[in-house]
């Protein structure tokens, strides 16, 4: 009996576990939770990944005017409709993330930094691939692929940090006690995997060329990752 032909976000998953692993593992993350970072190091993560979600809000919104809206009765089952609830909650997800690095910030005296910190090169990286993903002649599903394989690479790389936090963490510890859970939730994972079943399924009958385009975009979104996070 033949084996059950993977989705097209399994694919991606297996295309190259040495990127997907360098791109979710990193001293960072071990310092996140062991509370081993420099303030300063925190503070320019916080500033960048908020610069870095400012894009996403841009992104997403664009994605979200690609999708061709059915107006009938049943539209609720279509693919099209499901398409833009799933965008309508990234758009509601990533406003209620600025708004959290922006309250943490401000409780601890960094607002300032962040009005003053403009991207760096792994931000304006990201930055290039949105917008590649979004231009209008680029597939939706490419565009669905690139947003699905940045929150996939953001829940493996915090769920791993999440299994090295040991005992209570200080109250002054904002990576174990704000950021960890925020992004090794059961709730964020629910969401990823929301994305990744949209994904799969629109991705079901795909071409061979938007295939290698999604394949593309997946090892785009794995190189600057691992770029993405800073130095310790």
């Amino acid at each position: 009996m033949s084996s059950p032909t993977p989705s097209l976000t399994q694919h991606l998953l297996s295309l190259d576990p040495a990127a997907l692993h360098a791109a979710t593992t990193h001293p960072f993350l071990a310092a996140a939770a062991t509370n081993a970072l420099p303030a300063r190091t925190t503070q320019s993560w916080l500033a960048q990944d908020r610069l870095y979600a400012l894009s996403y809000t841009t992104f997403a919104a664009t994605l979200l005017a690609k999708v061709r809206i059915p107006s009938t009765s049943g539209r609720a089952s279509t693919p099209a409709w499901r398409t833009a609830a799933v965008l309508i909650d990234c758009l509601a997800n990533i406003a209620r993330e600025v708004a959290l690095f922006e309250d943490v910030a401000a409780a601890r005296g960094w607002s300032a930094l962040l009005d003053e910190t403009r991207p760096n090169a792994a931000t304006r990286a990201y930055h290039g691939i949105f917008a590649a993903a979004a231009q209008p002649a680029a597939p939706l599903l490419v565009g669905l692929v690139t947003l699905w394989g940045t929150e996939a690479c953001y829940l493996r790389a915090w769920e791993g940090a999440a299994t090295l936090l040991a005992g209570e963490a200080a109250e002054e510890d904002v990576m174990a006690k704000v950021f960890i859970p925020n992004w090794s939730s059961e709730e964020f994972r629910a969401f990823v995997k929301v994305l990744a079943d949209l994904v799969d399924e629109l991705g079901k009958d795909v071409g061979e060329e938007e295939r290698r385009e999604c394949e593309d975009a997946w090892r785009v979104v794995l190189e600057v990752e691992k770029e993405f996070w800073p130095e310790v």
